[in-house]
């Protein structure tokens, strides 16, 4: 998944959570806490992999359910006794997300499990050898053929739906994020 495309998934998550359980306005701290959350496993594991080389594949430790969902795990339960229970229901809620999302895979064909048991399972190494930028670059040029092949009409118009669908819930949230980006823009006046 994209980063934009696990950041839609896991404030759909969040924000049911959030009616479900406070049926209150989503702050832009937690807004900000759900940001970060649904792409944490990509900002450790892609440096690790793209640019260091110390795993074989994007998927590593922070894809882990053995390695990194006990530290998010700990994260929120540090949070929840500090009466921040908001904030470690978003960490998980974001974090779990991203992982069900790689799993998932639509665009892959089919659910692929193994994603998420590193070290249990570990892809082959890429076959070339690319930075950072380079393979960005590269899966970057697929989802734009991709999204305008006429084949996949279907699909783009699923993603113009779910894109919609979660404009909605922001606004509905109270637009966590713009209030913060507005007492920025009006303090700097």
């Amino acid at each position: 998944m994209w980063p934009w495309e696990h950041l839609l998934f896991g404030y759909i998550w969040y924000s049911i959570l959030n009616r479900t359980l406070w049926r209150t306005p989503i702050t832009d701290g937690i807004g900000l806490t759900i940001a970060l959350s649904t792409q944490a496993p990509d900002l450790v594991d892609k440096p690790l992999s793209w640019t260091l080389g110390l795993v074989t594949s994007g998927y590593g430790p922070a894809h882990s359910l053995l390695v990194g969902v006990p530290v998010v795990l700990v994260v929120a339960g540090l949070a929840w006794t500090r009466d921040k229970a908001r904030v470690g229901v978003a960490l998980v809620a974001g974090y779990c997300s991203h992982l069900v999302g790689d799993v998932l895979a639509l665009r892959a064909n089919g659910p692929i499990v193994g994603r998420v048991l590193w070290p249990l399972v570990t892809y082959e190494p890429y076959a070339s050898d690319l930075g950072f930028v380079e393979r960005f670059a590269v899966y970057l040029v697929t989802f734009v053929a991709q999204m305008t092949a006429p084949e996949n009409t279907v699909l783009v118009l699923g993603y113009v739906a779910l894109c919609g669908a979660v404009a909605v819930l922001w606004i509905l949230d109270g637009t966590p994020g713009l209030r913060w980006a507005r007492r920025i823009v009006t303090t700097n006046r």
